[in-house]
């Protein structure tokens, strides 16, 4: 992986903000700007301590991440950004340029506006980290797009988002409250959505797939059902170590 600080470098050096092509990918038309005043000093912190986790990359639940995938490092056909002055509500965006490279940006002025304090700072920027680095390791070696049939899609989608999702859920993820009366209304919830759309794959909608991914956390069924289905795995001891060669329909048949 790429790390480019050249922008909150000159930012912090001279107080400006060049206008780089990189805003230009994140919104057609953007000028940098500051949306909203942030402590100089949290932000400077925030940038020392993040590019300290960085080298090498520290993600949420690292015991975890290793045990799934191993020492692979991150490919250069991704680049990090660490930025200020971008437009208000793009803090963690990515985008992926003509040349097909993934670019991860991330506004530390505005993720510093969300808080005071450094550790819980650094959550953010690592959920964000740990979250779409596993599906740059995922989608190395499973590929998938809406165009293959609608059970693979679906099986890959939730594996694919199922693990990022639980390993960015929170650190220390197997102490999460899986088992509590409101978590296991969220599982049942999941899982009988995905089972149904599996079972009538062949009549999913545009919208059904969208829903399977997008919306409320806890309304994206594929993803909840494939981050449910993790949970079980570890909780029974599962091999993480084989979990990349078993595949989607491996981990899909938890979702029972």
């Amino acid at each position: 992986m790429i790390t480019n600080i050249e922008i909150i470098e000159a930012y912090l050096n001279t107080g400006e903000i060049p206008n780089h092509p990189i805003f230009q990918l994140i919104k057609q038309g953007c000028q940098p700007q500051i949306s909203e005043p942030f402590p100089q000093a949290t932000l400077k912190s925030l940038y020392k301590e993040t590019v300290a986790k960085l080298e090498p990359f520290q993600p949420l639940n690292e015991d975890l991440w290793i045990r799934v995938f191993g020492p692979t490092e991150i490919p250069d056909t991704v680049t990090l950004w660490l930025i200020v002055g971008a437009p208000k509500g793009c803090e963690a965006v990515v985008r992926t340029d003509e040349s097909g490279t993934r670019h991860l940006i991330l506004d530390l002025g505005q993720i510093c506006t969300y808080s005071s304090l450094i550790p819980r700072l650094l959550d953010i920027v690592f959920d964000f980290l740990t979250h779409e680095l596993s599906h740059v390791l995922v989608g190395q070696r499973y590929k998938y797009t809406t165009k293959m049939p609608r059970e693979q899609f679906l099986r890959q989608l939730a594996f694919d988002e199922g693990i990022a999702h639980f390993l960015s859920f929170q650190e220390d993820v197997m102490e999460a409250q899986w088992d509590s009366p409101v978590m296991k209304e969220r599982k049942a919830k999941a899982f009988s959505a995905f089972n149904h759309y599996l079972e009538h794959a062949d009549e999913m909608t545009f919208q059904d797939i969208k829903l399977a991914n997008t919306g409320a956390f806890w309304d994206k069924f594929a993803s909840i059902a494939g981050m449910f289905a993790m949970a079980e795995y570890c909780q029974n001891n599962g091999n993480l170590e084989s979990l990349l060669s078993d595949g989607p329909k491996f981990l899909t048949e938890f979702i029972g």
